[in-house]
């Protein structure tokens, strides 16, 4: 048998995992569209390889920008209310 607070603490586990899947698969799926698009693109104007390191940079670039503002939220929706993060009078 599960103790109440046990199986609250398993679906955190969980949901952190599922995070972290959905961020990883993010991260490799839209560098990877960028990248064969630029590929195509390349292909079909013939310029080997502008189009594809300049999108797969693009991607990375976005991508990193996104998870830096996603983090800096998400650490300030997690101390909202501390004892540090308030203000003296």
């Amino acid at each position: 048998m599960v103790s109440p607070g046990e199986g609250r603490n398993q679906r955190s586990t969980w949901n952190g995992f599922s995070d972290a899947l959905a961020r990883a698969v993010e991260f490799v799926g839209t560098t990877v569209i960028f990248l064969l698009f630029g590929r195509w693109l390349d292909n079909r104007f013939d310029t080997q390889p502008i189009f594809t390191v300049a999108l797969t940079l693009l991607a990375v670039t976005g991508l990193g920008l996104i998870a830096y503002y996603r983090y800096q939220e998400e650490m300030r929706r997690e101390e909202e209310g501390k004892p540090w993060m308030r203000n003296p009078k």
